[in-house]
């Protein structure tokens, strides 16, 4: 295996995106190419079909080998999203190695007694942050507050199986909301203290909260621009990919057309009658972004009465990615909502061809895989502690946080 490649594969609801790239020695990754596939037997965080799901991803991961010219895939990282992922946090508690001393690695042990606390034997923890560290007896005591990621061993088996059946082994799972805010974090605009990452995606939409500059709580909704496909196909009476189409045409236009009688040519092949109202359009696609943007709002609401407001903190931006993020209807509704700035962005450090805000997942998983890789621990050196992790690692098979 050649642990300089790197393949990053990002099963969404509605399309299955691989990037490969290979590791730079400062660390950055050269992207080689990118494939994707329509997503089959997987919706929103949920296997319902494990050989299409096998045959989807052996698609995706064909185009991207042809794409790269290249049948090597190295280490090979996954990233799902969904309901299914349970997102908690919990606190531990540890006597620091040197009395009256705090280290990098005592907060580390800390996170691993806040997993401990929640073990579950159906869940596979994915990700672990340290939220807040506060010393509790002077010399004696440090606690933790963690931020726990973990998804559905069944899922993660699931998973496992059908890359297995294309000929991959993988090396890990992540939360895409995750990998992808961490990643971005590096690139926003302002260095701010107090905002959220959202990216929304066709099936779900992942939030990420940031306090004081630190992931502090994030969740996974089953929200996405699916709903106004399907309000499109019903309302419109078109196929999914022309409703897909017409629902992007819309998003390039200016809302200053409603009001105005504009008629919008809607064909595609095969039709002829697909003349309609841009009035009509804005009704069906605008009432059903309220409706998501609200329960998004009632969702995150909570979270930040808890991580903010109670601390006498304030939010100062939300950041919006993912294909139905970048909607400019949506960024506008969620500003109105929320009552706060709010920005799209995209991947600055990637080409031009892939700097998307669809492809901020894939940069995410494959930034995360680079990093894995670059801070892998050599077998010498482990603390009595480390191995004592490592062990219980294979016996309740916890991931890499």
């Amino acid at each position: 295996m050649n642990k300089k490649t790197i393949l990053a594969i990002d099963v969404g609801t509605g399309m299955i995106k691989v990037f490969v790239g290979r590791m730079q020695a400062d660390g950055s990754v050269d992207i080689l190419g990118s494939g994707a596939a329509p997503t089959v037997g997987y919706d929103r965080g949920a296997i319902t079909d494990s050989n299409a799901l096998t045959h989807s991803i052996r698609q995706a991961v064909d185009c991207v080998r042809m794409a790269a010219d290249s049948q090597e895939t190295g280490c090979v990282y996954l990233g799902i999203s969904g309901s299914s992922l349970v997102m908690q946090n919990s606190i531990g508690s540890i006597a620091p190695i040197t009395s009256g001393t705090v280290t990098v690695e005592d907060i580390e042990r800390a996170c691993k007694a806040a997993t401990f606390a929640i073990a579950d034997t159906d869940y596979e923890i994915l990700h672990v942050f340290s939220t807040k560290e506060s010393v509790v007896k002077p010399g004696a005591a440090l606690e933790v507050e963690a931020h726990i990621i973990s998804a559905p061993k069944v899922i993660v088996q699931g998973l496992t199986q059908a890359l297995a059946e294309t000929g991959l082994k993988l090396n890990g799972i992540v939360a895409n909301g995750i990998v992808a805010a961490e990643a971005m974090r590096k690139e926003l605009p302002e260095q701010l203290n107090n905002f959220i990452f959202m990216d929304i995606g066709a099936g779900t939409a992942d939030v990420v909260i940031y306090v004081g500059g630190k992931l502090c709580s994030s969740a996974s909704l089953p929200l996405g621009g699916d709903y106004i496909t399907n309000d499109l196909m019903q309302g419109l009476s078109v196929n999914r990919v022309h409703a897909e189409e017409i629902k992007r045409y819309y998003s390039r236009l200016s809302p200053d057309l409603h009001n105005q009688g504009v008629v919008l040519d809607c064909n595609d092949y095969g039709t002829t009658d697909k003349h309609i109202s841009f009035d009509f359009l804005y009704d069906i696609i605008e009432s059903r972004v309220d409706e998501i943007v609200v329960l998004l709002y009632e969702s995150v609401k909570p979270l930040l009465d808890k991580y903010l407001t109670v601390n006498g903190q304030t939010l100062e931006c939300i950041y919006l990615t993912g294909g139905s993020g970048t909607m400019p209807s949506m960024g506008s509704c969620i500003a109105k909502v929320f009552q706060i700035h709010t920005e799209t962005i995209k991947p600055a450090q990637l080409a031009d061809e892939y700097a998307h805000s669809t492809n901020t997942v894939c940069y995410g998983i494959i930034s995360h895989g680079a990093k894995i890789s670059t801070g892998e621990p050599v077998a010498e050196g482990y603390s009595a502690w480390n191995v004592f992790i490592r062990k219980a690692k294979k016996l309740l098979k916890f991931d890499r946080c």
